[in-house]
């Protein structure tokens, strides 16, 4: 388990484990659970959105980090998230189908890009034909007009001329769409995850050791007494 180096300065007051997690060859009826802890359920949701929280986006590092969990797991047939707060309770029904949102919207978002890329990689197929074409004719015509042949370094040239302008097109559309394809068929998964919310209570400190740890950290600090932050 990865849980300390994974934290971020932007969530400073919760902590994000992954546990349960199923090895990704696993068998296909094996199912893969990522816990995710914070201290306010609001903390999944940006904070600088302030659409309704069903169309609200996920904090980018909560999502990040959930994104992450799961790709280790692409191999597992059945994907759970189960969150844990203690603040936010009012919030608990509002998860789910913003997790759903956020997941589709990020799909069809990459579907997009995908089907762009697609499209640019074939345009740029036709201009590379139309470069080979013209640099072989060329090479052709050249060959033909030259009294002594053509010179080494323009056959060669004209040669390499008409290659590069096939092979990035190619490179595109037979092997460039294999990223989105894979990170838009993550987003669909995601979109589909059973998300269950657990609230857990945290139970307050007697008062002798409140005043016990008020003393220490007034002796320790010369600022004032301790706080602690619950994660």
């Amino acid at each position: 388990m990865r849980c300390g180096p994974r934290r971020h300065p932007q969530l400073k007051d919760c902590a994000l484990s992954a546990l349960n997690k199923s090895h990704p060859a696993a068998h296909a009826a094996s199912a893969a659970t990522v816990n995710v802890r914070v201290r306010d359920l609001a903390q999944m949701f940006n904070s600088l959105d302030a659409s309704p929280f069903w169309d609200r986006d996920l904090d980018v590092h909560a999502a990040a980090f959930i994104e992450e969990e799961f790709r280790e797991n692409r191999g597992v047939a059945q994907w759970h998230l189960h969150v844990h707060a203690s603040e936010g309770a009012d919030l608990a029904a509002d998860l789910q189908p913003a997790v759903e949102h956020y997941y589709t919207r990020m799909a069809h978002s990459t579907a997009l890009r995908l089907r762009e890329q697609l499209r640019l990689g074939e345009l740029a197929l036709l201009g590379g034909l139309a470069i080979f074409l013209l640099s072989m004719s060329a090479r052709g015509i050249l060959s033909s007009v030259a009294s002594h042949g053509l010179s080494r370094l323009l056959d060669e040239g004209l040669i390499i001329l008409a290659w590069l302008a096939l092979w990035r097109p190619v490179e595109t559309i037979v092997y460039g769409w294999v990223p989105l394809y894979r990170q838009r068929r993550l987003y669909q998964r995601l979109a589909a995850i059973k998300v269950t919310v657990r609230m857990e209570h945290v139970h307050p400190a007697p008062a002798s050791v409140a005043a016990h740890r008020q003393d220490i950290g007034a002796v320790a600090s010369p600022s004032g007494p301790e706080t602690s932050r619950l994660c």
